[in-house]
Order: C-alpha cells, then sequence, then structure tokens
C-alpha cells in the first residue's frame, strides 16, 4: 500500500478526464499497485530506444532497429514477459510510423532526469519525469522545453489529456530545468504519444490547465484515505 497520494502526469491526465468510476480504479491502482506489474518498466525498451533515437538527432533509426530486433529474439517462458516484450515490439512499430512528425524544432535533445523532482499540489506528489529535455538559442536568448511520451494503447491521449500532461511538463521545467536567463517555449513542451500515433503540440494556455491539476490533487488527497 502507498500512503501518500502519488500519480504520474500521464494518469493524472487520465484522472482529470475521466468519470468517477474509473477516478477511483485509478486511485486504487496507485494506492494498492500490483506487485507483478510495474507501469515504470513495462515499456523500459521501447522508452529507451525512442530516447536514444531521438536524442541521437532524430535521424539514424539504429536504435530503434537493434531494439525491435533483439526483443523479436526473446522467447520468454513468462506468459506476463510474453505480453510485457510484445507490447514494446507493438509500440517500437508504431513509433516507426511516426517517424516524420518528429520534430526537434532545431533545438538539442537531451535525455531528461531518471529520478527528477516531483509537483506538489495539496501534498499529492505529481510525478512528470519528461524523457527528453530540448534546449535552443536563437538571437541571443536561450530556450527550454521537454517532451513526455506515452505508450499504453488501453488509455491513449486525447487532445485535451495531453493538454494537461503538457502544462504540467511546462510547469516542471520552468520550476526545475529553467535557469534565471531561460525562456521556456511551449512549443517545446510536446506530448508524443505512441498509443495513438499522436504528437500533441505543447500548449501555451497552462493557467487554467495547472489550476485544474491542482484542484484535482485537492479532491485526491481527501479521497486517499477512503480508497
Amino acid at each position: 500500500m502507498v500512503n501518500k497520494p502519488t500519480i504520474s502526469v500521464n494518469k493524472m491526465a487520465e484522472y482529470i478526464v475521466s468519470r468517477g468510476a474509473r477516478q477511483r480504479k485509478i486511485l486504487h491502482d496507485r494506492k494498492y499497485p500490483d506487485p507483478d506489474f510495474n507501469a515504470g518498466i513495462y515499456h523500459r525498451e521501447v522508452s529507451e530506444a525512442v530516447s536514444r533515437y531521438i536524442t541521437d538527432g532524430a535521424i539514424d533509426t539504429s536504435p530503434l532497429d537493434t531494439m525491435l530486433h533483439t526483443l523479436e529474439q526473446q522467447t520468454p517462458e513468462k506468459i506476463g514477459t510474453a505480453r510485457r516484450v510484445n507490447a514494446n515490439i507493438d509500440a517500437l512499430e508504431r513509433f516507426n510510423t511516426m517517424l516524420d512528425d518528429i520534430d526537434l524544432m532545431g533545438a538539442e535533445a537531451v535525455l531528461g532526469a531518471h529520478n527528477p523532482a516531483k509537483l506538489t499540489f495539496f501534498n499529492v506528489e505529481v510525478s512528470v519525469r519528461p524523457e527528453i529535455v530540448l534546449r535552443a538559442t536563437a538571437k541571443g536568448k536561450s530556450y527550454v522545453g521537454a517532451w513526455k511520451l506515452h505508450f499504453s494503447k488501453t488509455h491513449p491521449h486525447t487532445e485535451e489529456s495531453a493538454g494537461y500532461v503538457s502544462a504540467a511538463v511546462n510547469e516542471y521545467c520552468r520550476l526545475h530545468l529553467a535557469g534565471p536567463d531561460d525562456i521556456i517555449n511551449p512549443a517545446f513542451c510536446q506530448v508524443i504519444d505512441v498509443a495513438s500515433g499522436t504528437v500533441f503540440p505543447g500548449v501555451k494556455a497552462t493557467k487554467q490547465r495547472l489550476n485544474d491539476i491542482e484542484a484535482e490533487c485537492q479532491n485526491i488527497a481527501a479521497l486517499w484515505p477512503s480508497i
């Protein structure tokens, strides 16, 4: 059991756009996680391959091809492991159809921190952990942003839910990435939703979305003891 309310940014976005029964299921699964299922590592291989492809300049597909070949050679005996491997293969194949949509916009891409600081609202920790950090310099000004990846086919993002993720990523950049002279570029705060094969653009209007996230965290904090 997880005593302190925590939630990933992708699940937070899903939570906001879901109805009550689904919301309670999201919280229940977070408070009482399945010991045989770790969402953080379920898509580990595809996440690593996609992140490397992007940080290498989004030109050479070798990281994607090598990982796909490696996964296809595996013959796991456990059903759960086989399903996870197949999910990674499927996600890699879907990402390969999105390559023309990946645009670094002239920025340099680097890997995000493995265990970065979280956003906290009403004592609820929201794990943003963007996989890719973008930085660029133009006309003497420094810009920063980050990309969040999403792979789950069960609950792909919509434009609405991706907007909440983008706003949270923007806030994460403001609090944890931007230096005194850096400017957050909303266009850099994209959501790469492999589940739906969509690159959702970064949103400019973040204030109301962050207010919604804060309000939902207040609700989560109140509900958590009763879950």
